[in-house]
Formats: structure tokens, sequence, C-alpha cells
């Protein structure tokens, strides 16, 4: 296999193993023991840890390796407060896409009653996945309607720090289920055009979702998740 190649196949586990907490914050990556648990070369091995180090993932660590980047009380509130900011701009902007395309409006007709759906089911694994699943398709609908492009970009570039925290949000008991309401009532201000109402419960969802993630840190024994973080 080309360098390449096994560089981007490194790079895709060990994001993927970063972002579903398998690699915990903090976490040592031996560039020999991700060598050899790939079959990989030091080549590809680097160039995958470069490119993790570029979406502030892992921080190199001399010629050894790298580990995985902290998750500290600061940068989640830092987070959340650029996410408000942002997020809550384009789905205002959303809201009044859908009201002046049909087509728009399908979209999130089609994710809202999949919200609605879900919120009938008895809890299951099948269930959680589900609601993630269609949660990343509402995410990406507002990213891909969002009529301001730079917008749009900023608020893709913050989902890989998003994703990593949204499994210790989760981890607290019926955050899901709460956090499926928080996305029905903005979808259903979405549907009705209205922007106001819409920024307003974007912003509600990710001010209780930060709430939840600083409580796991504080009260760590109410997770059902191992939660490594720092208080800097």
């Amino acid at each position: 296999m080309a360098a390449g190649n096994k560089g981007d196949q490194v790079y895709e586990q060990l994001k993927q193993d970063i972002l579903n907490g398998v690699l915990s914050p903090g976490q040592s990556l031996s560039a020999i023991d991700v060598g050899t648990r790939f079959s990989a070369s030091r080549t590809p091995v680097r160039q995958a840890f470069l490119r993790l180090e570029g979406e502030g993932l892992v921080t190199l660590i001399d010629r050894q390796g790298a580990r995985v980047a902290p998750i500290s009380i600061k940068s989640v509130r830092d987070l959340f407060e650029l996410r408000i900011l942002l997020e809550s701009a384009a789905t205002r902007m959303v809201a009044e896409a859908v009201a002046q395309d049909a087509a728009i409006r399908r979209q999130f007709e089609d994710v809202t009653t999949g919200f609605e759906t879900i919120a009938e089911e008895a809890p299951s694994d099948a269930r959680r996945d589900r609601f993630y699943a269609l949660a990343e398709r509402y995410d990406q609908a507002v990213i891909t309607h969002t009529r301001n492009a730079q917008l749009a970009r900023s608020v893709a570039d913050l989902r890989p720090h998003t994703e990593r925290l949204r499994n210790i949000a989760h981890s607290q008991p019926d955050r899901m289920d709460v956090s499926l309401s928080e996305h029905l009532s903005i979808c259903r201000a979405i549907l009705a055009g209205d922007g106001a109402a819409a920024a307003a419960a974007c912003t509600e969802h990710l001010a209780q979702t930060q709430k939840t993630i600083l409580d796991a840190v504080i009260n760590p024994q109410g997770s059902t998740l191992a939660i490594d973080l720092v208080t800097a």
C-alpha cells in the first residue's frame, strides 16, 4: 500500500478513536506502537499525526509520537461560546431559507418527522444510533443551507471538537432524550420560518449541552463514561 494511502488509513482510524473516546484526552500515542498496529512505516504515521495536529486533536511530542489533546473546562466554555454565536446565526438563516424554498423545507420536514418517530420509541442502542445519524443529517442540512459560506465553513470546522464532547454529554442519564426534545424545538421553529425562535432554541440547546458537560466534569460519578479532563 502506498505511503499516502496508509497514512490516510492511520489518520481516519485514529481520528475516529479520538472522537469516539476510545483514545482518551491526554493519552500518549507512540509512533512505534501506532506503526505496529497498522503495519505502517514511520512516514505514514507521521503524516497522520501532522493532520491530527492541524485539526487540534493531538499534540506532537518531539520524535516520539503524539498525545491526544486534553479537554479543559476553559476549552469547553470557549468552544460553546463560539458555537452559540455561529450556530444561532446559521439557524436563523436556515429558517429564512425554509420560508422561501420548498425543497429545503422538505428536508427539514423529513428530519423533524424522524425525530418525532424516535421520540416515541423505547430506549435502545439502535434508537441511540438512529438519533445520532439523524442529528448528523440535521447538522449537515444547516451547514448546507446557511447562505453565508464563511459562516457555514466555520460551523463545519468546529465539528470534530463538538463530536468528541458529545460522548461526554450523552454519557449523562437522560441527556439524549433531552437533546432530542431540543432538536425538535429547533426544527419546529425552522419550519415555522421563525428565525428568532430558531436561534433562541439553538442557543438553549447549546447552553444545556455545555452545562451537562461541565456537570460531568464536576460530578464524574454521575456519568456512564470515564471522563479524563483537565481544569486549566
